[in-house]
Formats: structure tokens, C-alpha cells, sequence
């Protein structure tokens, strides 16, 4: 892997995993009858947000834009 792909790698990782442990914390204090900071419900949403781009990165047409140009990249090369 080259280091724009662990670049990519790295951040999804991030996104994803911040995002399961804000909404484990939010949930655990709406669990207990605590309130909630209002800034952990700003994190939860912005993560959200986050979290919707990096399945869509990964999933959606930025996959296949990359899939594209390493084709496009190897038939470039056997040339």
C-alpha cells in the first residue's frame, strides 16, 4: 500500500472507531438517566456526518473513481 492509501486507511479508521465510542458513551449516559453534554451530542453529530462519508468513500463512487484510475494507471504502465 502506498501512503495515500494508508492516509485514506488511517482517517476511516479513526472516523469509524470515534464514532462507535461517542455513541457508546452517549448512550451509556442516557442509560443511566445522566444528561447528556451537550457537547457529546455535537461530537455524536458531527462523527455521524463523518461517518456517513467515509461508507460512502469506501462503498459508494469514490471506490469505484479509484478503481478506475488504477486501471487506468496499469494500462498506462504495460505501455
Amino acid at each position: 500500500m502506498d501512503l495515500n492509501t494508508w492516509g485514506r486507511v488511517s482517517v476511516s479508521v479513526i472516523v469509524v472507531f470515534g464514532f462507535i465510542t461517542i455513541t457508546v458513551l452517549y448512550m451509556t449516559q442516557k442509560l443511566n438517566g445522566n444528561a447528556v453534554p451537550e457537547i457529546l451530542s455535537i461530537l455524536l453529530g458531527a462523527l455521524a456526518t463523518n461517518f456517513t462519508a467515509v461508507v460512502g468513500y469506501w462503498i459508494g463512487s469514490s471506490a469505484s473513481s479509484s478503481s478506475k484510475d488504477a486501471t487506468i494507471q496499469n494500462m498506462a504502465n504495460k505501455s
